[in-house]
Order: structure tokens, then C-alpha cells, then sequence
């Protein structure tokens, strides 16, 4: 008697089984999924960072324009930028820290510094982002200046 398959293999050529398939179907969906999740965060960091840096160019800005003054006295001021973004500056004269034996010293400089400071807020959804930037400007007191002629 002669048997029907010739093929001695117990499989042959009936191809896969539902549950390889199902099985192969299932680390596909998850593979995408977690694919998906990655350019997902990498797209939130890229808009993040393209807030955080024109921010950070705002505030530049609103610093130079303070550092370009020939006169600085204490102040704050505040305003929005045309993008959504908001500002505030501030200008406070800044105590050296000396030892008391040296404060004399320090009142009687020709010289005076200020603490020039920027901020730059922005809204995220619900939450209020911001970025500071503070930097320091000596400029020449006002009782040793003569017109526009200095001593």
C-alpha cells in the first residue's frame, strides 16, 4: 500500500498555524506602538526646545538693551513680545558684599553697579514657563559726572 504524502515531515506544506500568526501580528502591534511613543517624546523635547530657546533670545535681547544705557537707575518694567511671549526687566543696585572695615571704601568709588535682570514668560497648556537672565553693569555715579564730560 502506498501511502497519499509523500512528505515524511508531519507539517509539510500547510504554511503557519493561527496562533504564529497571532503571535507575529502581536510583537509587530508592539514594536509600532513603542516606535510611535519615541518620535512622540522626541517631538514634545524638539517643541520644548524651540520655546525654551527663544525665550532665552528674548531675554538676551531685553538684557542688551538694558547693558546699552548710559545712565542706569532702579527700575522695572514689563511688556509682551508680538509671539505670545512676555517680559519683565529689572534694574536694582547691587551691594558688593565687603567686610565692614571696607564699606567706606565702597561708598567712596566713582563706580556704582547694577543687577540687570530679564525675565521671559510663556504658557505651556495650563502652566506658566519661564526663563531669567541676570548679569551685572558698573557705570560711573552721577554726582562724578560734569555734562557729558567725565572726571
Amino acid at each position: 500500500m502506498k501511502s497519499r504524502n509523500p512528505d515524511p515531515s508531519p507539517r509539510g506544506d500547510q504554511g503557519f498555524t493561527l496562533l504564529e500568526v497571532l503571535l507575529a501580528v502581536m510583537i509587530l502591534a508592539i514594536t509600532v506602538t513603542v516606535l510611535l511613543l519615541q518620535f512622540s517624546v522626541a517631538l514634545r523635547a524638539s517643541t520644548t526646545s524651540q520655546e525654551v530657546t527663544r525665550a532665552m533670545l528674548h531675554a538676551k535681547q531685553k538684557i542688551e538693551e538694558l547693558k546699552m544705557a548710559d545712565e542706569l537707575a532702579e527700575s522695572a518694567q514689563s511688556g509682551t513680545f508680538g509671539d505670545g511671549y512676555e517680559w519683565e526687566t529689572r534694574i536694582v543696585p547691587y551691594t558688593h558684599e565687603a567686610a565692614p572695615e571696607d564699606e567706606q571704601a565702597y561708598k567712596n568709588l566713582k563706580i556704582e553697579t547694577f543687577q540687570l535682570e530679564s525675565i521671559v514668560k510663556w504658557r505651556v497648556g495650563e502652566r506658566v514657563r519661564q526663563v531669567a537672565v541676570t548679569t551685572l553693569k558698573t557705570v560711573r555715579k552721577k554726582e562724578w559726572k560734569q555734562g557729558n564730560q567725565f572726571l
